[in-house]
C-alpha cells in the first residue's frame, strides 16, 4: 500500500494499487523494462483525488511502479532521502509550499532525478521558467492523458544517462590501466565497456517506435 501523507497531516493511502503490472508494448512498460525494477515515484500533492488520478493513469498505462505521496516541504525533503525516487511528480500550488520551491530543492540535492510538474493552472511563462530551472516536463491536470508517456520517457532518458556515465567511467579506467602497462586488466575493462555499449544500443533500439 502507499505510504503517503496528505495535506491534513494524517497518514493516508489513496485507493487503488500502488504497484501495477506492466503491459507489453506500452511506453510505460518499456520504461519499466529499462529500470529492471518497479519505478519509484514521489508525488508531491495535497489533493488526494489528484494523487489517486495520477496513479490510476499510470496503472492503466501498464507502468510497474511503487508510489509515495507527500504534501509538505518537510515530508518532501525527508522522502527524497529515504525513498530515493526515480522520478518526482509535483503539483505547482500547495499550501505553504510550491512546485518551484520543490524543484529548487530537488535540483540541489538530486539533480539527475527527473522532475515533472503536475498542475491545474500553469501559464506559458511559468512553464518556460520551470523548464529553464531544470524541470523535465509538465502536464496539465485538465489534459492528463500524456502523463504516462511523459513519465515513461523521463525514466528511459534517466536510465540512458546512467548507462552513458557507466561507459565513461569504464573508458577512463581502461585508459588508466593501459597507461600503467596493465594491458590484461585494460582489456577486461574494455570488454565490460563493450558489453555496456551493446546494452545501451539495445535499449535505444527498443525505445524507438516501430516503422
Amino acid at each position: 500500500m502507499n505510504d503517503g501523507h496528505q495535506g491534513n497531516g494524517q497518514d493516508a493511502s489513496p485507493p487503488g494499487p500502488d504497484v501495477a503490472p506492466a503491459q507489453p508494448g506500452s511506453p510505460a512498460a518499456g520504461a519499466a523494462e529499462v529500470t529492471g525494477r518497479p519505478a519509484r515515484i514521489l508525488i508531491l500533492e495535497d489533493e488526494a483525488w489528484d494523487a489517486e488520478r495520477a496513479q490510476s493513469l499510470l496503472t492503466s498505462a501498464g507502468l510497474d511502479f511503487t508510489c509515495m505521496v507527500v504534501a509538505t516541504r518537510a515530508l518532501f525533503m525527508e522522502k527524497l532521502d529515504s525513498f530515493r525516487p526515480d522520478v518526482i511528480l509535483s503539483d505547482y500550488h500547495l499550501p505553504g509550499f510550491s512546485g518551484a520551491a520543490a524543484l529548487a530543492i530537488a535540483q540541489e540535492r538530486y539533480p539527475d532525478v527527473p522532475f515533472i510538474i503536475w498542475s491545474g493552472v500553469l501559464g506559458d511563462e511559468a512553464a518556460v521558467a520551470l523548464i529553464k530551472q531544470g524541470a523535465t516536463d509538465y502536464v496539465l491536470k485538465d489534459r492528463p492523458a500524456r502523463l504516462p508517456s511523459v513519465i515513461g520517457r523521463a525514466l528511459a532518458e534517466a536510465e540512458q544517462r546512467m548507462r552513458l556515465a557507466d561507459l565513461d567511467e569504464q573508458l577512463r579506467e581502461a585508459q588508466r590501466l593501459a597507461s600503467l602497462g596493465h594491458l590484461g586488466a585494460a582489456e577486461q575493462a574494455m570488454s565490460l565497456t563493450r558489453e555496456l555499449l551493446a546494452t545501451a544500443r539495445q535499449e535505444v533500439a527498443a525505445a524507438e517506435p516501430p516503422a
